[in-house]
C-alpha cells in the first residue's frame, strides 16, 4: 500500500533539494580561480604592510573583512565581503585570464553557494603558506649542496602538516565540533614551531641571504601562530558555553 503522505515529504525534500545550486565543472572552475585572485590579493596587501605594527589586523581592514571575521566560530559570508570591495575588485585583477573571463568570474561568484574558500582563516593561511613553499622553492634554488636531504624534507614536511591540519580544523569548525578543531590547530601549532626550529638549522655561504630568509618565514610564522591562538580562544570560548564545558 501507498503512504498517503508519501508524495507530501517527497515532494518537500525535493523542493528543498532543487534548491541548492547544481554548478557545473567551468562555473566551479570559474569559481576556484576567484579564490586564487583572493589569495594574491590578501599577498600583495600583506606584503605592502608586513613591516608594521598590527599589521595581520590592518590587512583584515583592507581585505574589507570586519574584525569578528578573522574567527572561524562565527558563520563568514564572503557575499558580504564582496559587497564592500565592490570598488576594488574591478581595479585588481591577479590572474592571467581575460577581463571578459574575469567578468564572468565575478559574476559566478555573485550566484555562489557557501564553501570555505572565501573564509578569511582559509584565505590568511592558504596565502601565507602558499609564500612559505614558494620561498623554500627559492632558497632551495639558491644553496645548491648546502642543504641535506633530511632537513630540506623536514622543512617541507612541517610546512605540510601545519597547512594540513589547519584546513581540517577549518571543515571541523563548519560541522560545529570546536574540540575536534582545537585538536587539530594544537597539531598545526606543533608543526609550526618545527618550522621555527629547523629554520635555525640553515646554513649558507651569503649569511645575508639565509639571514633575510629566516626574517621573511619568521613574519608569517609568527602571524600564523597569532591567528591560530586566536581562533583557538574562540573555539574555547564555543565548547565552555556548550552543555558539559570544556575538559
Amino acid at each position: 500500500m501507498s503512504d498517503p503522505n508519501f508524495e507530501h515529504s517527497e515532494g518537500d525534500d525535493w523542493e528543498e533539494f532543487s534548491n541548492e545550486p547544481n554548478w557545473s565543472e567551468s562555473q566551479w572552475r570559474n569559481y576556484l580561480q576567484g579564490s586564487d585572485r583572493d589569495t594574491a590579493r590578501f599577498l600583495s596587501i600583506y606584503n605592502s604592510v608586513k613591516d608594521q605594527p598590527n599589521h595581520l589586523d590592518e590587512v583584515a581592514t583592507l581585505m574589507g573583512w570586519d574584525a569578528e571575521d578573522i574567527s572561524m566560530t562565527d558563520e563568514f559570508s564572503y557575499m558580504d565581503a564582496d559587497d564592500r570591495e565592490s570598488s576594488e575588485a574591478g581595479e585588481s585583477n591577479f590572474s592571467d585570464d581575460s577581463d571578459d573571463e574575469g567578468g564572468l568570474a565575478d559574476e559566478a561568484d555573485a550566484g555562489a553557494p557557501y564553501t570555505l574558500h572565501r573564509h578569511p582563516v582559509f584565505v590568511v593561511s592558504r596565502s601565507l603558506y602558499r609564500y612559505l613553499h614558494q620561498s623554500w622553492e627559492h632558497y632551495l634554488a639558491h644553496s645548491e649542496g648546502m642543504v641535506s636531504a633530511k632537513l630540506s624534507w623536514d622543512y617541507a614536511n612541517s610546512l605540510h602538516q601545519a597547512e594540513m591540519n589547519v584546513l581540517l580544523s577549518i571543515q571541523a569548525l563548519d560541522l560545529g565540533d570546536f574540540g575536534l578543531s582545537i585538536c587539530h590547530l594544537k597539531n598545526s601549532l606543533s608543526a609550526l614551531n618545527q618550522t621555527l626550529s629547523l629554520l635555525n638549522q640553515l646554513t649558507h655561504v651569503n649569511a645575508a641571504f639565509v639571514d633575510g630568509f629566516r626574517h621573511e618565514a619568521r613574519i608569517r610564522l609568527y602571524d600564523l601562530r597569532e591567528l591560530w591562538i586566536r581562533v583557538m580562544g574562540d573555539c574555547r570560548h564555543e565548547c565552555q558555553r556548550r552543555p558539559g564545558g570544556q575538559d
